[in-house]
Protein backbone atom coordinates (compact mmCIF):
# COMPACT_ATOMS: atom_id res chain seq x y z
CA UNK A 1 0.00 0.00 0.00
CA UNK A 2 1.19 3.42 -0.88
CA UNK A 3 1.50 5.95 1.89
CA UNK A 4 0.38 9.65 1.08
CA UNK A 5 1.61 12.38 3.26
CA UNK A 6 -0.40 15.63 4.01
CA UNK A 7 -1.20 18.70 6.49
CA UNK A 8 -4.43 19.58 7.69
CA UNK A 9 -6.27 22.05 5.61
CA UNK A 10 -6.37 24.26 8.64
CA UNK A 11 -2.60 24.73 8.51
CA UNK A 12 -2.59 26.31 4.70
CA UNK A 13 -2.09 29.89 6.50
CA UNK A 14 -0.47 30.99 2.53
CA UNK A 15 -2.76 29.02 0.17
CA UNK A 16 -4.66 30.99 -2.72
CA UNK A 17 -8.22 31.53 -1.41
CA UNK A 18 -10.79 29.37 -2.80
CA UNK A 19 -13.72 31.03 -4.85
CA UNK A 20 -17.26 29.06 -5.54
CA UNK A 21 -17.99 29.70 -9.00
CA UNK A 22 -21.67 27.73 -8.97
CA UNK A 23 -23.86 30.15 -7.71
CA UNK A 24 -23.43 33.92 -8.77
CA UNK A 25 -25.74 35.55 -6.28
CA UNK A 26 -28.71 35.37 -3.68
CA UNK A 27 -31.81 36.72 -2.87
CA UNK A 28 -34.56 36.61 -0.30
CA UNK A 29 -38.42 36.67 -1.84
CA UNK A 30 -41.52 37.66 -0.39
CA UNK A 31 -44.35 35.38 -0.79
CA UNK A 32 -47.35 36.06 0.93
CA UNK A 33 -50.11 33.71 1.96
CA UNK A 34 -53.00 33.00 -0.96
CA UNK A 35 -55.95 33.83 1.28
CA UNK A 36 -56.49 36.52 4.11
CA UNK A 37 -55.87 34.44 7.57
CA UNK A 38 -58.76 33.77 9.60
CA UNK A 39 -59.17 31.77 12.91
CA UNK A 40 -60.85 28.32 11.13
CA UNK A 41 -58.19 29.29 7.60
CA UNK A 42 -55.33 27.30 6.71
CA UNK A 43 -52.39 29.04 5.81
CA UNK A 44 -51.11 28.22 2.03
CA UNK A 45 -48.56 29.55 0.26
CA UNK A 46 -48.19 28.38 -3.35
CA UNK A 47 -44.34 29.22 -4.69
CA UNK A 48 -43.91 28.93 -8.33
CA UNK A 49 -40.80 28.64 -10.28
CA UNK A 50 -38.27 31.35 -10.82
CA UNK A 51 -36.64 30.14 -14.39
CA UNK A 52 -33.23 29.85 -14.18
CA UNK A 53 -33.07 29.95 -10.36
CA UNK A 54 -33.97 27.27 -7.75
CA UNK A 55 -35.16 27.81 -4.10
CA UNK A 56 -32.56 26.72 -1.11
CA UNK A 57 -36.04 25.11 0.87
CA UNK A 58 -32.89 24.72 3.89
CA UNK A 59 -33.21 28.76 4.12
CA UNK A 60 -37.48 29.33 4.04
CA UNK A 61 -38.16 31.52 6.35
CA UNK A 62 -41.47 32.15 8.43
CA UNK A 63 -42.09 35.94 9.22
CA UNK A 64 -45.61 36.31 11.47
CA UNK A 65 -46.74 39.19 13.46
CA UNK A 66 -49.01 38.70 15.83
CA UNK A 67 -50.71 39.91 19.26
CA UNK A 68 -52.46 37.57 21.47
CA UNK A 69 -55.80 38.53 22.31
CA UNK A 70 -59.32 36.98 24.63
CA UNK A 71 -61.62 35.18 22.62
CA UNK A 72 -63.81 38.24 22.34
CA UNK A 73 -61.42 39.84 20.61
CA UNK A 74 -60.18 41.97 23.58
CA UNK A 75 -56.58 42.53 24.65
CA UNK A 76 -55.57 40.74 27.83
CA UNK A 77 -54.95 43.88 30.40
CA UNK A 78 -51.70 43.74 32.18
CA UNK A 79 -53.41 41.64 35.57
CA UNK A 80 -54.40 38.65 33.36
CA UNK A 81 -52.50 35.54 33.50
CA UNK A 82 -51.16 35.27 29.58
CA UNK A 83 -48.62 33.79 27.64
CA UNK A 84 -47.38 32.24 24.57
CA UNK A 85 -46.45 28.67 24.31
CA UNK A 86 -42.42 28.01 24.57
CA UNK A 87 -40.88 28.06 20.86
CA UNK A 88 -44.06 30.16 19.69
CA UNK A 89 -43.02 30.76 16.62
CA UNK A 90 -43.01 26.65 15.35
CA UNK A 91 -45.29 25.41 17.86
CA UNK A 92 -48.16 27.42 16.93
CA UNK A 93 -48.94 25.25 13.90
CA UNK A 94 -50.37 21.89 14.19
CA UNK A 95 -49.79 20.52 10.93
CA UNK A 96 -47.61 21.43 8.06
CA UNK A 97 -48.12 19.70 4.25
CA UNK A 98 -46.00 19.77 1.66
CA UNK A 99 -46.78 19.72 -2.34
CA UNK A 100 -44.65 20.04 -5.34
CA UNK A 101 -46.21 19.76 -8.58
CA UNK A 102 -49.74 19.11 -6.99
CA UNK A 103 -48.69 16.25 -5.03
CA UNK A 104 -47.95 15.99 -1.59
CA UNK A 105 -45.03 15.22 -0.44
CA UNK A 106 -44.83 15.40 2.84
CA UNK A 107 -47.07 16.02 6.10
CA UNK A 108 -46.63 16.73 9.71
CA UNK A 109 -49.19 15.71 11.66
CA UNK A 110 -47.62 16.44 14.83
CA UNK A 111 -45.38 19.52 13.53
CA UNK A 112 -45.82 21.89 16.61
CA UNK A 113 -44.24 17.84 19.36
CA UNK A 114 -42.00 17.38 16.19
CA UNK A 115 -39.97 21.63 16.33
CA UNK A 116 -39.71 21.52 19.92
CA UNK A 117 -37.96 18.52 20.04
CA UNK A 118 -35.52 19.82 17.12
CA UNK A 119 -35.04 22.66 18.47
CA UNK A 120 -34.23 21.37 21.79
CA UNK A 121 -31.82 19.15 20.68
CA UNK A 122 -30.16 20.89 17.90
CA UNK A 123 -29.19 23.80 19.38
CA UNK A 124 -27.30 24.27 22.41
CA UNK A 125 -27.68 26.13 25.61
CA UNK A 126 -25.93 29.40 24.72
CA UNK A 127 -27.87 29.19 21.52
CA UNK A 128 -31.16 28.72 23.12
CA UNK A 129 -31.05 31.61 25.82
CA UNK A 130 -29.64 33.60 22.91
CA UNK A 131 -30.64 33.02 19.07
CA UNK A 132 -34.02 31.53 19.63
CA UNK A 133 -34.82 34.91 22.25
CA UNK A 134 -33.28 37.78 20.26
CA UNK A 135 -34.37 41.17 20.19
CA UNK A 136 -35.04 42.53 23.81
CA UNK A 137 -37.00 46.23 22.30
CA UNK A 138 -40.38 46.92 20.91
CA UNK A 139 -39.58 46.60 16.96
CA UNK A 140 -37.03 44.66 16.93
CA UNK A 141 -38.12 40.69 15.68
CA UNK A 142 -38.12 38.24 18.09
CA UNK A 143 -37.15 35.11 16.84
CA UNK A 144 -39.30 32.50 18.18
CA UNK A 145 -40.29 33.25 21.68
CA UNK A 146 -38.30 30.38 23.38
CA UNK A 147 -38.07 30.76 27.50
CA UNK A 148 -37.33 27.91 28.74
CA UNK A 149 -39.90 27.02 31.44
CA UNK A 150 -38.84 26.35 35.08
CA UNK A 151 -37.93 22.56 35.78
CA UNK A 152 -40.49 22.29 38.57
CA UNK A 153 -42.54 24.75 38.08
CA UNK A 154 -44.30 24.23 34.97
CA UNK A 155 -47.99 24.61 36.69
CA UNK A 156 -46.81 27.84 38.25
CA UNK A 157 -49.16 30.25 36.04
CA UNK A 158 -48.64 32.97 38.40
CA UNK A 159 -46.70 35.81 35.76
CA UNK A 160 -46.06 38.39 38.77
CA UNK A 161 -43.51 38.51 40.72
CA UNK A 162 -44.54 35.94 43.22
CA UNK A 163 -44.41 33.66 40.02
CA UNK A 164 -41.50 31.00 40.24
CA UNK A 165 -41.69 29.65 36.34
CA UNK A 166 -39.44 32.67 34.54
CA UNK A 167 -39.95 31.17 31.52
CA UNK A 168 -43.47 31.70 31.73
CA UNK A 169 -43.16 35.25 32.96
CA UNK A 170 -40.47 36.46 30.31
CA UNK A 171 -42.86 34.84 27.62
CA UNK A 172 -46.00 36.78 29.51
CA UNK A 173 -43.74 40.37 29.32
CA UNK A 174 -43.34 39.99 25.60
CA UNK A 175 -47.20 39.32 24.41
CA UNK A 176 -49.10 41.25 27.79
CA UNK A 177 -51.71 43.98 27.30
CA UNK A 178 -52.21 42.89 23.38
CA UNK A 179 -48.91 43.86 21.85
CA UNK A 180 -47.63 43.11 18.77
CA UNK A 181 -44.70 41.02 18.20
CA UNK A 182 -42.77 40.36 15.46
CA UNK A 183 -41.34 36.36 14.78
CA UNK A 184 -39.22 35.29 12.28
CA UNK A 185 -37.41 31.72 11.84
CA UNK A 186 -36.89 28.71 9.53
CA UNK A 187 -39.73 26.33 9.02
CA UNK A 188 -38.54 22.38 10.26
CA UNK A 189 -39.45 20.41 7.24
CA UNK A 190 -38.06 17.59 6.39
CA UNK A 191 -37.25 18.40 2.53
CA UNK A 192 -35.45 21.30 3.51
CA UNK A 193 -32.72 19.18 5.29
CA UNK A 194 -31.81 17.74 2.35
CA UNK A 195 -28.48 17.87 1.25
Amino acid sequence: MERCYCTKSELELFGLEKIQLAIKNSSFLEIHPVASISDSNTIEFQITGLGDSYFDLSHILLNIQAKILKADGTAFTVIDKCGSKNYLLNTMFSECHISLNDRQISSESNYAYKTYIQSTLIHSESSQKNFLRAGKKSGIKIPHLRYKDTAGEFDDTDVTGAGKNLGLKQRHERVKGGKIFDMSGILHIDLGTQT
